[in-house]
């Protein structure tokens, strides 16, 4: 129902989503207010004091006098599993030494590129070789920050595949990715058609430290159980965005809660 639509979105906007019915997940709006704070790595290392439990990767690549930053996610996101691609630069080129502290910024609609997304769960990496997983989503557009939310699911990051595309500007800039691409990534194969890359990201190369070895499996314990609590006080509905709406008029403070979390992702 369009009533229905336009509730939920209006619910979302503030958080900077909205709510796609035909696959039941929620996306990333280009007006998200996500866009003014940028991107710098304390992000990532604080996520999973919130509940956020994710692989990423994170190509740097010079490009027009600016250092790009394109990276990806994919993991548990309090009640749902996700994944995101982001386009930032800097103010101008910096040094790999000069990337943990610098803020990147998101792309000007000028700089966004053609994205698509597809996002896939798999018991293991021995049924993604048999191609018999699962499919929660699939996104595709001209974009800035590019995601795929499904709410009241619960995968391990480990478990996660995100069948990906980025269309590039211009075989320089293509050529640059992926110089940075496969030095970041060389054990994730990749092909090109023109200036469109395709590849699948299934596992991270980064080296946590112990301390967050033991903080992601607590939070993503707490993620476990809040999602099925969710999923048991919305039993009697199928689709997330009439779950949503359930909570929202009958118990708000909830749903208070959950778009919190997701603002500040």
């Amino acid at each position: 129902m369009p009533q229905k639509q336009d509730l939920l979105n209006n619910l979302t906007r503030p958080v900077g989503y909205s709510y796609n019915s035909h696959q039941d997940i929620f996306v990333a709006r280009l007006d998200a207010p996500q866009k003014v704070f940028g991107y710098t790595s304390f992000y990532d290392f604080s996520a999973p004091y919130f509940n956020m439990v994710f692989d990423y990767e994170t190509i740097y690549f010079d490009y027009n006098e600016k250092t790009w930053l394109i990276e990806m996610w994919k993991g548990q996101y309090g009640i749902n599993t996700g994944c995101e691609l982001g386009l930032y630069y800097a103010d101008t080129i910096a040094s790999p030494e000069e990337y943990s502290t610098t803020l990147f910024h998101a792309v000007e609609s000028k700089d966004m590129l053609d994205i698509s997304l597809e996002l896939n769960r798999y018991p293991d990496k021995r049924t993604h070789l048999l191609n018999s997983g699962t499919d929660l989503g699939y996104a595709k557009r001209k974009h800035w920050w590019l995601t795929i939310f499904k709410m009241g699911t619960y995968t391990n990051p480990n478990n996660i595949f995100v069948n990906t595309s980025i269309h590039f500007k211009n075989y320089y800039m293509m050529n640059q990715f992926l110089d940075s691409f496969e030095a970041t990534m060389p054990d994730i194969p990749y092909k090109s058609n023109g200036l469109t890359v395709y590849f699948t990201f299934y596992q991270s190369h980064r080296k946590y430290s112990v301390f967050k070895r033991m903080v992601r499996p607590i939070a993503l314990m707490a993620c476990y159980v809040y999602c099925k609590l969710f999923r048991f006080l919305t039993r009697a509905y199928t689709n997330s965005g009439d779950k949503l709406l359930y909570l929202y008029y009958y118990l708000p403070f909830v749903v208070r809660h959950m778009l919190k979390s997701k603002a500040n992702k």
